[in-house]
């Protein structure tokens, strides 16, 4: 496996790292090496055997290396040498669905709401026939770069988790996260234990990709004004967001 990966391999240290761009699934840093990259550090699992961990990587990895698609951001290399792993991909300049939505509160007209939905379900078509799933699919892992859809970040978790643990017990999660998980996902949310596995399927990203639909739609996450508590509740009994208050055309319902 390792002597596969050895064209593929980058050293941490021939990376030139500009700024750090945001934290999700690990730290996301914007790079150069031969050009503008994006490098997606990530971080071993305290609660795991390093050399475990390691190869849980380079299996990933492996798999990743050969994805090829016009709607998928192109992995370009990984770095393997512990504590510094990392993998490379692309960068993208354009903005991501979750900035064109819920910050600079952009019209997406429908028909280009449909054309960005069919970009992103034949995306995720590709990915599934090469059993892989996206795991993390969401507007913030979703560009539009000359009015195409990018995804980024598929295949990674759960090398890098989008929540944490606190002392409470409690789960700090991104904006909007419970919205993306299916309902036996959320089953299996256990704030007392960290090491929670979360089934990812094929299923569980056809749910996501629902919720990416819905914000596309309504411009706002299904439960919007509801509290963490109550969508924990309604979706993990696959209570759906009722439609019937919500104001557009009956072809989008």
């Amino acid at each position: 496996l390792a002597s596969s990966l050895q064209d593929w391999v980058i050293g941490f240290n021939n990376i030139k790292m500009i700024e750090e761009v945001r934290r999700s699934s690990g730290t996301l840093m914007k790079a150069h090496w031969h050009g503008e990259i994006a490098v997606r550090i990530i971080k071993p699992d305290s609660k795991m055997n390093e050399i475990q961990f390691l190869d849980l990587f380079k299996n990933q990895v492996f798999r990743l290396r050969k994805v090829r698609h016009e709607h998928l951001n192109l992995y370009t290399g990984v770095c393997i040498e512990s504590p510094n792993l990392a993998i490379v991909s692309n960068w993208i300049r354009g903005l991501n669905l979750f900035e064109m939505i819920h910050i600079r509160n952009d019209s997406i007209p429908l028909n280009t709401a449909v054309q960005y939905a069919a970009q992103i379900a034949q995306a995720m078509s590709y990915l599934h026939e090469k059993s892989i799933n996206h795991m993390s699919l969401r507007t913030t892992n979703i560009f539009v770069q000359n009015n195409r859809i990018i995804i980024t970040d598929y295949g990674l978790i759960p090398l890098s988790k989008c929540f944490r643990i606190t002392n409470q017990p409690a789960i700090i999660a991104p904006r909007g996260w419970l919205s993306y998980l299916a309902p036996e996902i959320i089953r299996k949310l256990d704030p007392r234990n960290e090491q929670t596995l979360l089934q990812h399927t094929p299923q569980t990203d056809v749910y996501a990709f629902g919720t990416v639909w819905y914000e596309l739609l309504f411009r706002e996450f299904p439960f919007a004004k509801q509290p963490p508590e109550y969508i924990i509740w309604r979706a993990g009994n696959s209570l759906k967001q009722p439609l019937s208050s919500v104001h557009i055309s009956k072809y989008a319902k």
